[in-house]
């Protein structure tokens, strides 16, 4: 995808890569260098906003978004942003071939997900061979002689991201992306042959054609059934989830040091700091209760707010929030004590839920 959009960028203001080859062997001028310089910024502006979007996932988005653009962002932030922005940067802008071949997994899961019947990316070698330049072979067949349909004129080979020859046969560094398909029927219509050259295919089908038989095509066989059964699967699992996902969401981390605290009167103190998720873009007001402990005193620090015993707090649309809590209860256990933690809306009912334990001894 960030090939595709810094490609974009590129022959936008540069031009395509004929005018770019031809650009990169003249002397710099002043209308080149403003293309180079155009081309790099909003190459690093794609960059940057990549990694800040990334960066975004990991904390409140309007929060740390403020909090950037007034320098008040933790130093880890810009430090991440810093370190996605100069890797997107320089992979996309400068590696795209040596991320496609080295790094990127999906030549290595094809390769063991394909078979014979597979159709993949295919230069049908019983049309195109022998290669010729296009004046060669039209002389060729004036004289009812024979000539491949390839005309040598590498343009599979120019518009490939990684850089391969597809005439070569199947290999690992073929992402599939169909860019070789499109150049090379370009050219077969401007030199009056048939499309498809390249095309998606397989070798029994070549073969086939070779020795005068039709070509057939197995789509529907073992592999594409259990392979379709398994991405139906999955997305069922996706949706579910999706449809039947809570809007309110809590999480529980106890003190580690100190674990508990006893107090003057004979009773327990546990702290732990509670994070609270509000996945509405409405504001929501939600109490706090503690389940699996007789009589607990809950107190939320900076927070005096209860109903009914239970501290009441406020949750911003779409935003989270993370308070202490402190939880006391009488001095008679003798053991670490299983609790949930409950977090109930107040207007709609809607609840959620974390455990985690009390320790008293």
């Amino acid at each position: 995808m960030w090939t595709d959009l810094f490609y974009a960028v590129e022959r936008l203001i540069e031009g395509d890569r004929r005018e770019r080859i031809r650009k990169e062997k003249q002397p710099l001028s002043a209308r080149r260098v403003g293309e180079l310089a155009a081309k790099h910024s909003i190459w690093l502006l794609i960059a940057w906003w990549t990694g800040g979007a990334w960066v975004l996932y990991f904390a409140d988005a309007p929060t740390l978004v403020r909090d950037l653009a007034t320098g008040q962002a933790p130093a880890v932030a810009y430090i991440s942003i810093a370190i996605l922005t100069f890797t997107t940067y320089s992979l996309a802008g400068f590696m795209r071939e040596q991320v496609c071949v080295y790094m990127c997994p999906w030549p290595r899961i094809q390769a063991a997900l394909t078979d014979e019947w597979a159709l993949n990316v295919t230069y049908r070698y019983d049309r195109g061979e022998p290669r010729t330049s296009f004046k060669k072979a039209e002389e060729l067949r004036a004289k009812d002689l024979t000539a491949g349909d390839c005309i040598d004129c590498h343009q599979c080979v120019a518009v490939c991201p990684t850089g391969i020859d597809i005439r070569n046969g199947p290999q690992l560094g073929c992402i599939m992306c169909g860019l070789c398909i499109d150049a090379c029927d370009t050219v077969m219509t401007k030199t009056g042959r048939p499309t498809g050259l390249i095309g998606y295919d397989n070798d029994i089908n070549i073969k086939r054609r070779q020795e005068g038989k039709p070509a057939i095509f197995h789509l529907v066989r073992a592999r594409t059934l259990v392979y379709a059964g398994v991405i139906s699967l999955v997305g069922a699992v996706m949706l579910y989830s999706l449809l039947t996902r809570s809007y309110l969401g809590v999480n529980v981390l106890h003190d580690r040091n100190p674990l508990f605290v006893a107090l003057s009167d004979g009773s327990v103190r546990n702290a732990y700091t509670v994070r609270f998720l509000n996945k509405r873009p409405q504001m929501r007001t939600v109490t706090l209760d503690v389940e699996g402990i007789e009589s607990p005193q809950l107190h939320v620090v900076g927070l005096d707010t209860v109903a009914g015993g239970k501290p009441l707090i406020v949750l911003g649309p779409d935003q989270t929030r993370e308070v202490r809590l402190l939880v006391t209860v009488r001095s008679d256990l003798e053991r670490s004590t299983a609790l949930t933690f409950r977090v109930t809306d107040v207007t709609t009912g809607e609840t959620a839920a974390a455990a985690d334990h009390f320790i008293a001894n």
